[in-house]
C-alpha cells in the first residue's frame, strides 16, 4: 500500500510472492531467449513458453486498484484498467462471499448515471485491505441528498440482455481469421490448378521415391522423398517438388514415368504431376472448407449478438414494485449476496397449478437434445468398458454429470402450508421427506444478471432471500424467455406474502 501528497492511494492485491516469483521467470525466459538467439544465432519457440505463461500468472496475480482526485482504476488480471468517475456514481453496492468474513466485502457494484452497471471482484485482497477500500470509496463517493428512487426495472432488463461488446468481439475477430485462413488454403489450391492448366508439360522419370520425416514445429510428420529427371526443349533437369500433398503421394517403383508440368519461364521451376482420383480430388478443399464454415458460423454468432431482442415489462409487474415504498428495496439489496449455480429450468408456461391449486411448480426441464446427447454419452461408455477395465466407473460418473446438468430440480411452492421445497421429480406423497423453506422466512425475491461480471447476462435468475442474506435457487431463465419470468413475478411474489421485487 502506497501513499502521495497528491491523495492519490494504491491497494495492491498483497499476492506479493507469487507476483514477484513469476516475474522473476519473465525475466529468465527472455534471458534465455537472448541469449540462445546470440550464441547459436537461432532461437527456439520452445523456449517461449517459459516467459508466457510466467506472464500470463503475473497478470492473474498482480490485482491493483487506484484512487485519483476523482476517479479510481481497477486493473483486473494487469491490464484493461476499469475506470469510474466519482461524479458518474449514482448508487453503490457491496457482495458478501466470504464465509470466514461476512462483514467483509469480496466485490462491489456500482451503479451508473448512464443506467449501466459495473461489478468489481476484490476477492484477491486480504480481509483488512478489503475493509480499507470500501472506507476508502465511501470517503470519496458521495451521493446528494435526494429522495430515494427505485431503479427503472425497464432500464435494467435492457441493459441485462445486451452482449458484451468483448464477447461481439471475439467472435468477430475469430470469423475473420478463420475466413482469412480458409481463404489463402482455397486460393493455394487454385493457383496450382492455375499452373496444371498453363505450365508446359515434359515426360519425367523418377529416379527415387522414398519417405523422410521432417520437422513440422515441433512435431514430425512423414513426407514422400522425391527425385525425378526431365526432358525439356532438349535439356534434361532434375526436381524434388509434388504437385498438391506431398504426404499422399503413390508408392510408384523407380523408373516410372510420370507427366511433370514445367514453368516456360524458368525451366528448373516444376512439379511432378499426381492427380487425386475420385473423392480425393475433393479432399484438397475439405480443411479450407472447414475453415471457411467455422468462419460461417462465428459471424452469424456476432450478428446475432448484434440483434438484441427487446422485451418490455408488463405493467402488473411495475406496478406491483411501485406498491413498495423505495427503501424498503435498498434495504433488502443491502441483504444480497450472490446466489449459488441455479437449476435450467425450462418456463414453457409461468405456473402450472395441481389439486385445487394447492402446488404452484415450476417444472424441469424437457428438452429432447438432452435425451440424445445423455444417451450418445452413455453408450459411447458402455461400448468403450468392454475394452478398457474399469470403464464402468467412468460410465457412471458421465452418467451422473449429464444428468445433474440435463435433469435439473423443480421447485414446487406449497400454499397451503406456505412452504417452497427444491426436488427432482414432484411427489405430492413425498413431501413430509424433502427439506423446505418457510414463506415467512422470505425476505424478498431477487433477480440477479448472471455469468456476466459487466452487468451482462445470457441468463437470469430469480432467487428467493432470507434476512440473513441466504439465497435460495428457485430458478434460472435464458434471456429470450425473460418475459415469462417477468409475467410469473406479480403472481409469485403475492402469493408468497406479498414480498417486494429487487433486480440487479
Amino acid at each position: 500500500m502506497t501513499y502521495r501528497q497528491d491523495e492519490c492511494k494504491s491497494f495492491f492485491s498483497q499476492w506479493g510472492p507469487p507476483t514477484v516469483f513469476f516475474g522473476l521467470f519473465i525475466a529468465f525466459g527472455l534471458g534465455a531467449c537472448l541469449i540462445d538467439l546470440c550464441y547459436n544465432k537461432s532461437f527456439q519457440n520452445g523456449l517461449l513458453i517459459i516467459p508466457a505463461v510466467s506472464c500470463c500468472l503475473w497478470l492473474i496475480f498482480f490485482h491493483r486498484i487506484r484512487f485519483e482526485r476523482d476517479r479510481v482504476t481497477f486493473y483486473y488480471f494487469g491490464f484493461i484498467p476499469s475506470r469510474i468517475d466519482y461524479e458518474d456514481v449514482a448508487g453503490m453496492g457491496y457482495f458478501f462471499q466470504d464465509t470466514k468474513h461476512p462483514e467483509v466485502p469480496t466485490g462491489v457494484m456500482f451503479q451508473l448515471k448512464s443506467g449501466k452497471r459495473k461489478n468489481w471482484d476484490i476477492n484477491l485482497f486480504i480481509p483488512e485491505v478489503r475493509k480499507e477500500i470500501r472506507h476508502e470509496l465511501e470517503s470519496r463517493i458521495h451521493f446528494p441528498e435526494a429522495p430515494l428512487e427505485t431503479p427503472d426495472i425497464q432500464k435494467w432488463v435492457d441493459h441485462s440482455l445486451r452482449t458484451p461488446r468483448v464477447e461481439k468481439m471475439i467472435f468477430l475477430a475469430a470469423g475473420f481469421f478463420t475466413f482469412l485462413i480458409g481463404l489463402i488454403g482455397i486460393c493455394i489450391q487454385l493457383s496450382w490448378d492455375e499452373h496444371v492448366r498453363t505450365w508446359d508439360k515434359a515426360d519425367g522419370i523418377i529416379l527415387k521415391n522414398t519417405t523422410k520425416r521432417v520437422k513440422k514445429g515441433k512435431n514430425e510428420e512423414t513426407v514422400a522423398d522425391v527425385v525425378y529427371r526431365y526432358t525439356y526443349k532438349g535439356r534434361q533437369y532434375t526436381g524434388t517438388r509434388i504437385v498438391y500433398d506431398s504426404k499422399s503421394f503413390p508408392a510408384l517403383k523407380t523408373g516410372t514415368r510420370r507427366q511433370v508440368i514445367v514453368n516456360p519461364k524458368n525451366p528448373q521451376d516444376c512439379a511432378i504431376m499426381f492427380w487425386y482420383r475420385g473423392y480425393w480430388g475433393v479432399l484438397r478443399y475439405i480443411k479450407s472448407g472447414f475453415l471457411l464454415l467455422i468462419s460461417l458460423a462465428a459471424f452469424v454468432a456476432f450478428f446475432h449478438r448484434i440483434k438484441t431482442k427487446k422485451i418490455a415489462v408488463p405493467e402488473t409487474l411495475k406496478n406491483y414494485i411501485a406498491s413498495f415504498p423505495p427503501e424498503r428495496f435498498y434495504a433488502a439489496l443491502e441483504l444480497e449476496r450472490p446466489g449459488a449455480r441455479l437449476s435450467n429450468v425450462e418456463m414453457r408456461r409461468p405456473m402450472e397449478f395441481q389439486e385445487d391449486g394447492r402446488y404452484g411448480i415450476l417444472r424441469q426441464r424437457d428438452s429432447g437434445l438432452s435425451y440424445i446427447v445423455f444417451g450418445v454419452l452413455l453408450l459411447a461408455a458402455v461400448t468403450i468398458s468392454f475394452v478398457i477395465p474399469l470403464c464402468w466407473l467412468l460410465t457412471a460418473l458421465i452418467g451422473l454429470a449429464v444428468f445433474s446438468m440435463y435433469v435439473p430440480c423443480t421447485t414446487v411452492f406449497d400454499f397451503q402450508e406456505k412452504k417452497i421445497y427444491c426436488c427432482r421429480r414432484f411427489r405430492p406423497e413425498q413431501l413430509a421427506e424433502l427439506k423446505s423453506v418457510s414463506f415467512s422466512e422470505i425476505n424478498h425475491l431477487s433477480c440477479s444478471a448472471l455469468k456476466s461480471n459487466r452487468g451482462y447476462a445470457n441468463f437470469i435468475g430469480l432467487f428467493a432471500v432470507k434476512p440473513d442474506g441466504t439465497n435460495i435457487p428457485i430458478c434460472r431463465v435464458a434471456g429470450k424467455h425473460l418475459d415469462l419470468l417477468l409475467d410469473l413475478l406479480p403472481e409469485l411474489a403475492e402469493k408468497l406474502g406479498h414480498l417486494p421485487v429487487i433486480y440487479y
